[in-house]
């Protein structure tokens, strides 16, 4: 049983609607997506690969840098490219505290 820590997503004010905002997750990186008012996270990391997502320009999909996947920025789903079909990237539950978001790591018990 490891030893669970918070981490800060982001304030729900700065984050607009159809935007993303990328935080710190561990030795990981993480992306929130705010979905018509509904804040979604995610760890940032393609389940093809392992490489980054970012927002595409047109705001439709979440796009690994390395190799070009879609994924659907509601659900974390692969849709297109190299992410394997059926997969989804890493969702994060969310707590939210007097406007801000945080979500939970657990670190291991050797990690201290």
């Amino acid at each position: 049983m490891g030893v669970k820590r918070e981490v800060l997503v982001c304030k729900i004010s700065d984050l607009p609607t159809g935007k993303t905002s990328h935080f710190k997750y561990g030795h990981s990186k993480g992306i929130a997506y705010n979905d018509g008012g509904t804040i979604k996270a995610y760890v940032n990391r393609c389940t093809h690969m392992g490489g980054p997502v970012e927002l595409t320009r047109d705001g439709k999909f979440l796009r690994c840098r390395w190799h070009g996947a879609d994924f659907h920025p509601c659900t974390g789903g692969a849709i297109d490219g190299q992410g394997p079909p059926g997969t989804f990237l890493k969702r994060l539950e969310l707590i939210e505290r007097d406007g801000t978001l945080f979500t939970e790591l657990e670190l291991p018990d050797n990690a201290f």
